[in-house]
């Protein structure tokens, strides 16, 4: 078969990362062709591990069997859903009638997250032209978006510290400079994840107001991607606010929140995915919606559009029990020597490996100065039958010095340390968690540690 193409592709995608997840998939792969340790520990995708709720099963099962639902509907989403859902955001954030408020209008639905996240770029960042500040490290589609679109990221280092928050002094700092001034790029907008993605960090709601603040300064748009809204937690464990500011009278003016039916409700194969934000702005994204989905997926919408008050409980349930299975990860990780879970929230957890592991590959039969968090994660997955994923993947080469001098802000030299993993744990259960000990300590073993 001929890999040949008689036509050309667009420089941009061509310049494009490949998606990583299929890379650590095959280190699993490899390791399975000989198990030495038992059964393969896959903690490197983010996608819930439970099956939806019964109910939800059963509605998509008759919907999807009507005729009805095979058509097209709205452009932004069936308006019974967008009617309820506002009802959720509403409870969840403890918005009360007269304040900000969060209406049908004020909600788009699309297909998946990522999307509502693609959509926005192309309304709000012209081509060659625009960039984005943004947390470092940073979820790799949409720095796979950015590169798609020609859009410039501006990296916000966060403090390894202080479970890895972004510096807003060093934004605030780029966005006074006259560096920043003088580009032929200008700032449109300002993307946090919270709770994160990779690192798992949870701002606080002071922080995101903080966020909230610098961006109406600066007349930039602020995006909360909130997948993992469904499992902030309050200080009891439950189901917790994200944040507090649909109470701001214009917060329509400034801010945009992303959300995904995928994780809350487990349906990650029917593509959900939600933005909130102002009808002026929705207008805009309805042109660019109808050329990419003309409709989300109709039978989920429909299938959720009543199912949503009676599916809280489920929720509630889902967000303790994850937050007693990261409480359990952190004292299963922390208790193997070197081992340091640095931060963890939603759906994932940092970690860092032993500092003894860097230098360490002719232990394992390696020709290397160094090893890097994709030789750890790598081995790890292929020798040990833990699948995570490496904090380079989240990252900038270390090797492209353009970038590091030009687009990652001031405080970002210790990421280049790059001596991170990211865990999953929201896709396994808690006796998985427990099997990780172990193999934590027969890679020290492996790494040349307690010998």
């Amino acid at each position: 078969m001929s890999n040949l193409l008689n036509f050309s592709v667009a420089p941009a995608v061509e310049a494009t990362e490949a998606p990583p997840i299929p890379r650590a998939q095959a280190w699993g792969v490899e390791y399975l062709e000989n198990p030495t340790y038992g059964e393969l520990l896959g903690l490197s995708q983010g996608v819930p591990k439970s099956a939806p709720h019964e109910s939800v099963l059963k509605a998509l099962s008759e919907f999807s069997a009507d005729p009805l639902s095979a058509k097209y509907g709205p452009i932004l989403g069936e308006t019974k859903l967008r009617e309820a859902y506002a009802e959720e955001i509403k409870i969840q954030y403890q918005i009360k009638n007269g304040e900000g408020n969060v209406k049908g209008e004020d909600i788009g639905i699309t297909t998946g997250c990522n999307m509502a996240f693609l959509t926005l770029i192309m309304a709000l960042c012209p081509p060659g032209k625009s960039s984005v500040l943004i947390p470092l490290p940073s979820y790799f589609n949409q720095m796979m978006v950015f590169s798609l679109q020609s859009v410039k990221p501006i990296f916000i280092p966060c403090d390894t510290l202080n479970s890895f928050k972004p510096s807003i002094s060093s934004a605030r700092e780029y966005l006074n400079s006259s560096d920043r001034k003088t580009e032929n790029v200008k700032p449109k907008m300002i993307c946090l994840v919270s709770p994160n993605n990779p690192t798992g960090s949870v701002y606080s709601h002071e922080e995101i107001k903080e966020w909230y603040e610098l961006a109406k300064e600066f007349k930039l748009a602020l995006i909360l991607d909130e997948t993992y809204r469904d499992f902030v937690e309050d200080d009891n464990g439950d189901r917790g606010i994200p944040h507090r500011l649909f109470e701001e009278a214009d917060w329509r003016e400034t801010l945009v929140s992303l959300g995904s039916f995928s994780k809350g409700y487990r349906i990650p194969g029917h593509r959900l995915g939600s933005i909130i934000a102002g009808p002026a702005l929705l207008k805009h994204l309805t042109t660019i919606c109808d050329c990419m989905q003309i409709c989300a997926p109709r039978p989920p919408q429909i299938a959720l559009s009543t199912l949503l008050p009676s599916l809280r409980p489920d929720l509630a349930e889902s967000s303790k029990a994850l937050s007693k299975r990261r409480n359990l990860f952190k004292e299963v990780v922390n208790s193997v020597e070197g081992w340091n879970v640095v931060s963890i929230g939603g759906y994932f957890a940092y970690v860092s490996f032993p500092s003894d592991y860097t230098f360490a590959s002719s232990t394992i039969g390696l020709k290397r100065k160094k090893l890097g968090s994709e030789d750890i994660a790598k081995i790890l997955a292929t020798r040990i039958g833990v699948v995570t994923l490496p904090g380079s993947f989240f990252m900038p080469p270390t090797s492209d010095d353009e970038v590091w001098e030009n687009d990652v802000l001031k405080g970002g030299e210790i990421l280049k340390e790059d001596k991170w993993l990211r865990f999953a744990v929201a896709n396994v259960e808690d006796d998985v968690v427990i099997k990780l000990g172990p193999r934590l300590k027969e890679m020290n073993k492996l790494m040349g540690m307690g010998e």
